[in-house]
């Protein structure tokens, strides 16, 4: 009667200390009081923190317990097994231990599938950190992340999807997977991560993970503009409304130059149509003049200078200063690198050295002095550039010595009334400035 008194003392004080378990009959098998003893035990030894008296008890537990006596079993399973492992006494012993901790995982995602990602993660985890560096691994470790990525989908962890690419690339440079594998698998992953934005719109750390994934595919070297061609023109003609969609094909088409492509054009002409920005003006800008249609190319440059705000539209300004120029424009171009220059600090120094190339360049009337004058103002704007800009120095001065062979003699300057030093005013092309008299000694 004593003992039968005692086994229910046991089960009692079981409820209690693992109130998650149920009392239905058979709970604990049929060694149930080993069960309920080694189960305390062990969490008592756990809670203490003396990791080897718990593990004589868990693993007796183990032994005992019917394996769904409780999912705290193998999560803390987990805890006491990582702590043997980081305390192994040797390799061998250590490779034992891990398998251990790999099996809890993989047996409690199948005894309780409701936890079964979770379980699964916290494997794919310490898989990560016991064989990341270990490339004989490579290719287990890859399965495995696959084959989770592609049961979970959308709502699996970023991480362990960009891990998953990250693999199938160092496999690819193994050569134990092809070009095809690579942009299939890249096409999977992909869709993952567009199925999530679709879902988490408001998820920021998407956008980070995403620019990954692409940076591990990029990094391949698979991804060649034939490639991306022909993975991205088919899921371009099925996703024209989406937005992320074509921002990724743009991204990933921009990043490996594959910006002279029709699939290219096409896919930021149609972001133009939905959301009309200076960043997709300024892409059809590059497309149509590396096309050699520049007066299209022309018109989506005004476009994205009109719509860009900040440093960006002092960049846009910037380089429609240069095709000014370059279509002998000079008063819109010193007045368009001007405001560059004002919007964008960066393009302060290549701003004077235009608006100094611009003055060599203008035809300007009168006198010998009057027509010899332009490249004093010349030097003096490429003196302004370089000390702005020093990476433009070594320019800058192979400009000024080139201008100053165009400088007038001492004796020329002398019958103007002219000498060294004194102030000059010049006219010229609807350009003024005042600067230096400078001859030739």
């Amino acid at each position: 009667m004593k003992k039968l008194g005692f086994v229910l003392f046991l089960l009692a004080a079981a409820l209690l200390v693992v109130p998650a378990e149920s009392s239905a009959q058979g709970r604990f098998g049929k060694d149930s009081a080993d069960c309920v003893n080694n189960l305390n035990f062990y969490q008592d030894y756990l809670r203490q923190g003396s990791m080897n008296d718990a593990y004589n008890n868990w693993k007796d537990a183990m032994k005992y317990c019917p394996p769904r006596v409780s999912q705290n079993l193998y999560i803390n399973g987990r805890k006491i097994m990582l702590h043997r492992i980081n305390n192994a006494p040797d390799a061998a012993t250590r490779e034992k231990m891990i398998d251990t901790l790999l099996s809890l995982a993989a047996t409690r995602a199948e005894l309780f599938p409701k936890n079964a990602k979770k379980a699964k993660e916290g494997r794919l985890s310490d898989i990560m950190v016991f064989f990341g560096q270990n490339p004989e691994k490579t290719k287990f470790i890859f399965e495995n992340l696959d084959a989770y990525a592609t049961e979970f989908g959308p709502e699996a962890d970023h991480e362990l999807v960009v891990n998953a690419m990250i693999k199938a690339t160092e496999l690819f440079t193994a050569q134990q997977l092809k070009e095809e594998d690579i942009m299939n698998l890249y096409s999977k992953y992909n869709d993952i991560f567009e199925a999530k934005r679709a879902a988490m719109p408001e998820d920021t750390t998407i956008d980070a993970a995403e620019a990954m994934l692409q940076n591990a595919f990029i990094n391949s070297g698979v991804a060649t503009c034939d490639n991306l061609i022909k993975v991205f023109t088919p899921r371009f003609q099925q996703n024209k409304e989406d937005m992320a969609t074509l921002k990724t094909i743009s991204s990933l088409l921009n990043s490996n130059e594959c910006t002279d492509s029709d699939l290219f054009s096409d896919v930021v002409a149609q972001m133009y149509k939905l959301e009309p920005s200076a960043g997709t003006a300024y892409y059809l800008y590059r497309f149509f003049n590396s096309k050699g249609d520049k007066e299209t190319a022309l018109k989506y440059l005004k476009e994205a200078t009109n719509v860009a705000e900040g440093v960006d539209k002092g960049t846009y300004l910037y380089e429609l200063a240069t095709i000014h120029y370059g279509n002998h424009q000079y008063g819109a171009a010193v007045s368009t690198a001007r405001q560059a220059a004002e919007l964008n600090p960066k393009y302060a120094g290549k701003a004077e050295m235009l608006i100094g190339t611009i003055w060599a360049a203008t035809p300007c009337a009168g006198d010998e002095i009057a027509k010899r004058a332009k490249f004093w103002v010349a030097t003096d704007y490429m003196q302004r550039a370089k000390a702005k800009d020093p990476s433009l120095a070594a320019e800058c001065d192979r400009n000024i010595a080139r201008y100053r062979n165009y400088f007038p003699t001492a004796q020329d300057a002398f019958m103007y009334d002219l000498t060294d030093g004194r102030g000059y005013s010049i006219s010229c092309g609807g350009m003024s400035a005042s600067t230096t008299v400078r001859t030739i000694k």
